[in-house]
């Protein structure tokens, strides 16, 4: 008898421990949930963009009498290199550097786009004398 006891009392003692536990987690764990979805929209904003300066680029090389002009949310902390057949993407999130380069079959004018703050700006990319103009106003 007292054997069944012992083990209900273990039991219970389990699961008041276990109980506090959870309660003293869970905000940790909303938190983390919450830094998630952050960085994950910062991403889809980055990537948003990256996309379409490439479909722009894309089109002008295949069009370059064209002129694709579309308005463009800018990310904060992302500095933009175009340089000979080269776009670089440079961005920051949570204090680490990530970067994407885009290779082209036309060069670029160059040009760099370094700390421009977080704002809607037209995307207008353009040819001049076989070169890919990439501007944002």
């Amino acid at each position: 008898m007292t054997n069944l006891l012992e083990k209900a009392l273990l039991m219970g003692f389990g699961i008041i421990v276990l109980t506090i536990f959870i309660s003293l987690i869970n905000p940790f764990i909303v938190q983390i949930s919450d830094f998630n979805e952050n960085n994950k929209s910062n991403i889809e904003q980055y990537e948003n963009l990256f996309h379409e300066v490439d479909t722009g680029i894309k089109f002008i090389i295949e069009n370059p009498n064209g002129i694709f002009s579309k308005p463009v949310e800018y990310p904060k902390k992302l500095n933009i290199t175009l340089t000979d057949f080269y776009c670089k993407f440079e961005y920051i999130i949570n204090d680490n550097y990530y970067y994407k380069i885009f290779e082209y079959l036309k060069p670029f004018i160059d040009n760099s786009y370094i700390d421009l703050p977080e704002s809607s700006y037209i995307l207008k990319i353009s040819s001049s004398y076989n070169f890919v103009v990439v501007q944002f106003n």
